[in-house]
């Protein structure tokens, strides 16, 4: 698992890639948590590096759902404990109701 932080969301964003990127990751396999708000500049990094699915505790940005629908991620904001909003592309996300 990779953790990165930074001032800003974007640098911590490029940091955590890069330094999975050099390490071998399958991103394709993953998922990206952020806790800030999903912009339009973040979706498309995530899709860049082939990441499926982006979940956040902010709101994503109107434009940032109509890239993840472009791009075909999955974009799910307001994750609190069990409880989320899936905006983008729901059936990657399995949902136990246990």
């Amino acid at each position: 698992m990779e953790f990165s932080e930074d001032i800003g969301r974007h640098n911590a964003l490029d940091k955590v890639i890069g330094k999975a990127t050099l390490e071998g990751v399958e991103f394709t396999r993953t998922l990206l948590a952020s806790t800030g708000r999903l912009t339009s500049e973040m979706v498309i990094k995530a899709a860049s590096a082939g990441i499926p699915v982006i979940v956040s505790m902010a709101a994503p940005t109107d434009k940032g759902i109509k890239i993840a629908e472009i791009t075909g991620l999955t974009l799910i904001g307001f994750a609190r404990g069990r409880r989320f909003n899936i905006y983008t592309n729901p059936e990657r996300i399995v949902i136990n109701k246990d």
